[in-house]
Order: C-alpha cells, then structure tokens, then sequence
C-alpha cells in the first residue's frame, strides 16, 4: 500500500497509517487462524511436546 501522494497534513497521514496498520494486522490474523486450523488438521497426532527437564 503507497503513501498517499501530494500535500498531505499531518492528521491525514495518521489516518493512513492507522488504516495501513489495521490492513496488516487483518492480514496476520487470517494468516494465524489457517495456520493452526492446518496444524490441528494435519499435524496434530504427531506433534509431541518436548519433555521439560
């Protein structure tokens, strides 16, 4: 996503950024969310828990 472009205030450029940061963290949830859903289909019965010493 670009900045935007021309003059832009202070308070508009905020507002971007926060929109941009939002976008991003949208992004990192549905990412997380399919990777475990992938690991608890696929991977689950394998995975063994490393002992604790």
């Amino acid at each position: 996503m670009a900045a935007p472009s021309g003059g832009v205030n202070c308070e508009e450029f905020a507002e971007f950024q926060l929109k941009w940061m939002q976008s991003e963290l949208n992004v990192e949830e549905v990412v997380n969310d399919r990777s475990w859903k992938v690991f608890n289909e696929r991977c689950r019965i394998h995975f063994k828990p490393p002992k604790n010493e």
